[in-house]
């Protein structure tokens, strides 16, 4: 242990000074078969959060907490146990080292295993004279708790055998213990353990701490459901409905014993557009699932080939902190949803989170490591094959050279490129340009329209409805989220007939430097 000492810990977001309008509100769903946090139940399903810590006082801990016991974090996991059968007592004066490796950390891009020691044990001669073994195990298992402190690793003892306990923070993660000896008369059976099982509260609080380290000031409407029979994402309507319909982007992660389906994109663009989009509450998906079992990423389906404008699939994942740890422990994707979900928040509606000088998903740790969810670092991926991942428009991390961090390759929307709303920035402004004119406009249904004589509209009747369709298009063109656009109303409508005023909104949206190009050459003199 280090030595004490008193530590601080800068806190973020405390002040809560709010943001300025509410393209920043996000939701979060969580399928789980797992016990709900405090404060979620089926009956109600739906918490707003506006910091880790309220996440934290509702009993979603990280895996790790420093100045804690961290596996006291992952107090809904399940421990792997396993077996030293003593059969052999040894001499007095023999020693018994026992260690564990344990789930290995990047160096420099490379894998290490973290090797943790137990001890080492030397039989005494009480040990030595109880030739059952009896005394020898139950002296190991004391052994093993008097270090449990350090090393996590806890036993317990009936006649010669020592059942061990590895921590919790492993979860599904085995270990492959080890004992070594001196002298060659002490023997014994060692069983490698088994049975643990991930905890799904650090899962959570993965994604909900990354969305807030990306967009410190979010606000975050998190839902738990249980995983149903047959997903038809019903639920992020639920989330959306519960916030008021001020959510602006979600995100989805299936359980994790759900495998990624190209399907689920299309599933949850027709419910957004269906049941949201048709109820004035527009917003867009990031979608992740697990992808763990994938070993061909150039197997996954192209998403040109749907029309899920209003979905993205998110198939990066931390290759080298904490969510590869999370990964070796649950055996299942982690990915980088929380992240990407934050950087849609803290992104103006016009904004790619691609774009290399605002949106560093590293914070020269975490996602530092690029990775896909399958496990294979970027690194180790061949270059044409992230370039067909892009053109299939999926979306994950990547590193440019001489430039650090990590950003995303993209910010592509599940349909096909040559779409109005490829990309997710596309469908945001349009979606904030919608909510203006619909809010803008509202006070105006069922207001009376003066007709000319020949039946077509006034001036004055055509400059009042434009001013209002005008109102907050004109604020997005201040704020450059438009570059411009134009309402047009045709006077000779037959609004008489039809009880119905047509109105023509045109936009001309914020470009994308997606690909930048360089004539360079020598010249014999400059013009």
């Amino acid at each position: 242990m280090a030595i004490g000492d008193i530590t601080f810990v800068k806190g973020q977001g405390g002040l809560g000074r709010p943001l300025s309008g509410q393209d920043f509100i996000s939701g979060l769903v969580f399928y789980t078969g797992a016990t709900f946090p405090s404060g979620w139940s089926t009956a109600s399903p739906v918490r707003a959060l506006f910091s880790v810590s309220d996440a934290e006082n509702a009993g979603i801990l990280p895996g790790f907490a420093a100045g804690s016991d961290a596996d006291a974090n992952f107090a809904d996991a399940t421990a792997a146990t396993g077996t030293i059968t003593v059969t052999a007592v040894g001499a007095t004066g023999d020693t018994v080292t026992i260690a564990s490796t344990e789930i290995p950390t990047l160096v420099n891009g490379i894998s290490t295993p973290d090797v943790v020691s137990i001890g080492t044990y030397t039989i005494t001669t009480a040990d030595n004279g109880d030739s059952t073994g009896d005394t020898l195990a139950a002296s190991l298992a004391s052994f093993i708790n008097s270090g449990t402190y350090q090393h996590g690793y806890s036993a317990v003892v009936a006649t010669n055998v020592v059942t061990y306990t590895c921590p919790r923070r492993l979860g599904a993660y085995v270990p492959v213990v080890a004992f070594t000896r001196t002298g060659t008369t002490f023997t014994a059976t060692l069983v490698q353990p088994s049975g643990g099982k991930y905890s799904s509260k650090a899962i959570w609080h993965y994604h909900i701490s990354e969305y807030f380290r990306l967009q410190p000031q979010g606000q975050l409407y998190v839902g738990f459901f249980a995983p149903p029979s047959t997903y038809t994402f019903s639920e992020i309507t639920t989330v959306q409905t519960f916030s008021g319909g001020i959510i602006r982007q979600t995100a989805v992660l299936k359980d994790p014993g759900s495998s990624y389906n190209a399907g689920d994109l299309q599933l949850i663009h027709n419910e957004i557009v269906t049941n949201d989009d048709g109820n004035h509450m527009p917003m867009l998906a990031l979608y992740a699932a697990d992808l763990s079992a994938v070993t061909d990423l150039s197997t996954l389906t192209n998403l040109n080939t749907l029309t899920a404008n209003k979905a993205t699939a998110i198939i990066s994942q931390d290759g080298g902190a904490l969510g590869a740890y999370l990964y070796a422990g649950t055996k299942k994707s982690i990915t980088t949803l929380g992240a990407a979900l934050g950087a849609v928040s803290y992104a103006a509606v016009n904004e790619s989170i691609e774009w290399r000088g605002k949106f560093n998903i590293s914070n020269g740790y975490e996602c530092d490591t690029p990775a896909f969810a399958n496990g294979a670092l970027v690194s180790s991926v061949a270059q044409n094959l992230l370039d067909d991942l892009d053109g299939m428009r999926y979306v994950f991390l990547i590193k440019n050279i001489g430039f650090a961090g990590s950003y995303f390759n993209g910010s592509h929307t599940a349909t096909i490129v040559t779409s109005d709303y490829a990309y997710i920035e596309n469908n945001r402004t349009i979606d904030k340009a919608i909510r203006g004119v619909y809010s803008s406009l509202l006070p105006a249904l069922g207001a009376p329209i003066v007709l000319n004589s020949d039946g077509t509209l006034t001036d004055e009747s055509i400059a009042y409805f434009t001013s209002l369709a005008e109102l907050n298009l004109r604020a997005m063109v201040q704020a450059t989220e438009l570059s411009d656009f134009e309402v047009l109303i045709n006077s000779t409508q037959n609004v008489l007939s039809t009880n119905t005023l047509v109105v023509a909104v045109e936009l001309i949206p914020v470009g994308v430097a997606r690909a930048i190009t360089v004539n360079i050459g020598f010249v014999v003199a400059l013009t």
